[in-house]
């Protein structure tokens, strides 16, 4: 019986030293293409509405569109400004002026659009100028509109919009140019945010 135990923990000494020299796996290659891809889509889940906001803006200055896209526009700013400041406010109180605030702001643009675009306006500034002047006030009330809800995304974007009326006017407002200066507008934006992850990651461990 003795000579048999022995055995028995001979052969477990023998079966641990090979696991033991075993080569580890090698991790999977792919795992830093898959981390990157998934912080990209989840970078894209939760900025959409910013993502959105800053396409409509760059759509209608290229394509140089009328009136009532802006003022179909602006609405859209206006809830998305709503939703995204909702959360900052706990108080019915509060969340009501953010409501009442945000709907001036964005009605009083409604009608400086509608003046802008006037034809006795139209008659004095061309249709070029008239793509500023309208990017300028969009700029405008997006920055005013984010300080009131509290989002610095949305401070951010009225601030990228206004960068983006000289840009315009230097680039001649080249439709491919405008998206190709967008694309790489999202880019930086995403590779900020990714970084900051990492970074936000690593302190926490």
């Amino acid at each position: 019986m003795n000579s048999q135990a022995a055995f028995s923990l001979d052969r477990d000494d023998d079966t641990l030293t090979k696991e033991n020299r075993r080569p580890r796996e090698t991790p999977d290659d792919t795992a830093g293409p898959r981390s990157i891809r998934s912080h990209v889509v989840r970078w894209m889940r939760e900025d959409w509405p910013y993502l959105a906001m800053l396409l409509l803006a760059v759509v209608g200055v290229a394509l140089q569109l009328p009136a009532i896209y802006w003022i179909f526009v602006m609405p859209v700013y206006a809830v998305i400004c709503i939703i995204e400041g909702w959360r900052h406010f706990t108080t019915p109180e509060a969340r009501w002026e953010l409501v009442t605030v945000q709907a001036l702001n964005w009605f009083a643009l409604i009608v400086a659009t509608y003046i802008l675009y006037n034809a006795g306006v139209q008659g004095v500034l061309n249709t070029n100028a008239s793509g500023l002047v309208m990017l300028t006030l969009l700029a405008l009330g997006t920055f005013m509109a984010g300080l009131q809800a509290r989002v610095w995304r949305i401070c951010g974007l009225g601030a990228v919009l206004f960068l983006a009326v000289p840009a315009i006017g230097w680039l001649e407002q080249s439709i491919m140019l405008l998206v190709g200066a967008t694309l790489v507008i999202i880019a930086i934006a995403g590779l900020t945010w990714w970084l900051g992850q990492r970074r936000d990651g690593a302190l926490q461990t």
